[in-house]
């Protein structure tokens, strides 16, 4: 088991996962640890990871790294690199983008 980076985030991380987890549901969680969740497609593709950092809570979405034009506008602010958003304790994540993208995202499983 690794080491959660940032204990004060797990609150954050937590309440994303919840929010998330329905969008996923009918995908294969392969992690599910505190800090750590991980769910890929039924072939085994990576398509989400939840991950406590040192500063932020990471949204790591492999299909927006093939796809960055399905990420809505108002999740440009936390834009962190190509696939990754980064959330800070002090954010209040936008739910209806997040849940948009995630549906988005998932229309691309068996493209990428």
């Amino acid at each position: 088991m690794k080491v959660m980076k940032n204990e004060d985030l797990l609150f954050m991380w937590a309440a994303m996962q919840q929010m998330l987890r329905p969008h996923v549901a009918d995908l294969v969680c392969i992690t599910d640890q505190p800090g750590d969740w991980r769910v890929e497609t039924s072939t085994g593709r990576p398509f989400l990871t939840l991950r406590i950092q040192k500063h932020h809570v990471g949204l790591y979405l492999l299909p927006m790294y093939h796809r960055p034009e399905v990420r809505p506008e108002a999740l440009n602010p936390f834009l962190s690199g190509k696939s990754t958003l980064a959330f800070k304790a002090h954010h209040e994540p936008p739910v209806e983008a997040l849940s948009s993208l995630i549906e988005a995202c998932k229309a691309f499983i068996g493209w990428y």
